[in-house]
């Protein structure tokens, strides 16, 4: 059971729903908690042969700048290699209001048994969109797919994202803005992806 208090060290606040690994293993995120000033973590919750279970924290959010803040309420992702992928709602390397932007982040399994966090992206202002309230899903091709609660178009509504990674471990984030046609439809444009890898033209139809 997950402690009361804003700063314990196991986590707090554990509002998104978690995965299985092959092994009936359990993947989640807290919102609060943790070991550095409450910006939350994502855990393992292992099953034992004796039937019981035990809580592992795989990453403290560390509360500034170089790292998310406050997991979103989305449900992390698994990749073919068993790295982990998700969002916090808050933190990253860019201010919106008071508050930092979010990321998305990867965690990533070491030999030494320990678990690797990587910020893939920080969002900003602006037609990118920020704050993303909800996790992230992968493609086959290991593109990641998501939403964010602000940004976007004049209304700050938010957008529909898509994250695609390069050969040198770098990700690529569509740099141009979505705009809305009069029945609701939203279209955009990636700068990779597609049959060429030079990017597509997309639409999204409610």
């Amino acid at each position: 059971m997950f402690c009361s208090k804003p700063d314990c060290a196991d986590g707090g606040g554990a509002v998104a729903s978690m995965i299985l690994d092959k092994k009936g293993n359990l993947y989640g995120t807290t919102y609060g908690g943790g070991a550095h000033q409450g910006g939350g973590t994502a855990f393992k919750v292992r099953h034992l042969p004796d039937g019981s279970w035990k809580e592992r924290v795989l990453h403290s959010f560390r509360s500034f700048r170089y790292d998310g803040i406050a997991p979103s309420n989305g449900s992390l992702a698994f990749d073919g290699a068993g790295n982990l992928y998700g969002t916090t709602f808050q933190g990253g390397s860019h201010v919106c209001g008071e508050v930092n932007c979010g990321t998305i982040y990867r965690l990533s399994p070491q030999p030494s048994g320990h678990w690797k966090e990587t910020i893939l992206y920080n969002f900003d202002q602006g037609a990118g969109g920020y704050s993303p309230g909800g996790g992230v899903v992968i493609d086959q091709a290991g593109n990641l797919y998501g939403t964010t609660g602000g940004g976007g178009g004049r209304c700050d509504c938010g957008v529909i994202y898509k994250l695609s990674p390069n050969p040198d471990d770098t990700w690529t984030y569509p740099d141009a803005n979505l705009i809305f046609d009069k029945k609701g439809n939203l279209y955009g444009t990636t700068i990779a992806g597609g049959p060429g890898g030079y990017g597509v033209v997309f639409e999204l139809t409610p």
